[in-house]
């Protein structure tokens, strides 16, 4: 056999292995709602560290914006996974009839978002808001679930307004066509640091969020019943992934402030909003709550029965102690 012969089976065995160990990676499309924010931003952390290619899983990942289109985009069809939409949204597609799983808590409580006045505005507290125009992003995100859940909880009365994307609502708070603002960090943070707007009152403010899961990880019902290994062991992979993002803060909140445009001293003041606890998954905190107060809210009309529960949760991984 000559040398180029030898050469030649060479470079096809290798290119057949290429091609094999391609064909055997398991595809994943995961949605993420705010591609930038720190938790929902963990499955491109991972993906970008090559840790989900490790695993042999091949992940794509697209960013949607709010918990409603995140949903459909997993009823759609195209996505397997639903990372983070707000419970609400959640439920609410699940009476209007859309079949899919919660397969895990996503973050707990509501700490990551707050809501903002221009610096002269004279709101000084919370309880100035009575009878303000307070924004949200979208119906059945986490920000108008946190201001649901206020106004049931103050007994407050003020006009809660979906106002979309956190740079449209900014520019909106600043020529005061509405009163108080929300922003999630980083983004924000920098006006906070240079006194052009400050923050009015947190997640954190309304106790009744604190425990509660206020954001979850959905799966198609394809995905979850044909693929179940697959989806689990993305799960087992990200958890590890963010267990590395909170062992070497210093290096993953270079990726958090690049994929922000923000210094690394307004990412450090962002990443204080997060706690490692807070990203664990698991099982639904506080479901009977979410329920009532979807209700509440009008998201659903009446509680899940014991069956329904069954059919729409699926957890599939629960975070190491």
């Amino acid at each position: 056999m000559t040398i180029r012969v030898v050469l030649a089976s060479a470079l096809c065995l290798a290119a057949f292995g290429q091609t094999a160990s391609a064909q055997s990676m398991e595809k994943v499309k995961v949605a993420t709602t705010f591609l930038g924010l720190w938790d929902t931003t963990q499955p491109t952390l991972c993906k970008d560290r090559g840790e989900f290619a490790k695993a042999g899983l091949d992940v794509d990942v697209v960013s949607t914006r709010g918990g409603s289109e995140n949903v459909q985009a997993v009823l759609a069809g195209g996505m397997d996974i639903g990372y983070s939409p707000g419970t609400n949204s959640v439920l609410a597609a699940y009476r209007q009839g859309g079949r899919f799983k919660i397969i895990s808590t996503e973050f707990i409580g509501q700490n990551d978002s707050f809501f903002y006045v221009p610096a002269a505005s004279p709101l000084k507290s919370i309880d100035d808001i009575q009878g303000k125009t307070v924004a949200f992003s979208r119906p059945g995100g986490a920000s108008e679930a946190i201001l649901l859940a206020l106004k049931a909880e103050r007994k407050m009365d003020f006009k809660a307004i979906s106002t979309g994307a956190m740079d449209a609502t900014f520019t909106m708070t600043m020529t005061k066509q509405i009163d108080v603002g929300f922003s999630v960090p980083p983004s924000g943070l920098d006006a906070v640091e240079k006194g052009e707007i400050r923050v009015l009152f947190s997640g954190d403010d309304v106790k009744s969020q604190a425990q509660l899961t206020g954001r979850v990880i959905i799966a198609s019902n394809d995905f979850v019943t044909k693929r179940r290994a697959v989806a689990m062991k993305f799960m087992e992979t990200l958890d590890k992934c963010i267990d590395w993002a909170y062992a070497n803060v210093d290096e993953a909140s270079k990726s958090y402030a690049a994929w922000n445009k923000v210094t690394p001293s307004i990412a450090a003041k962002g990443l204080a909003f997060y706690k490692r606890d807070a990203l664990s998954f698991g099982p639904i905190r506080g479901l009977d709550t979410l329920v009532e107060q979807a209700i509440s809210g009008k998201f659903i009309d009446k509680p899940l029965t014991d069956a329904e529960k069954k059919e729409l949760i699926d957890i599939l991984y629960t975070t190491k102690k």
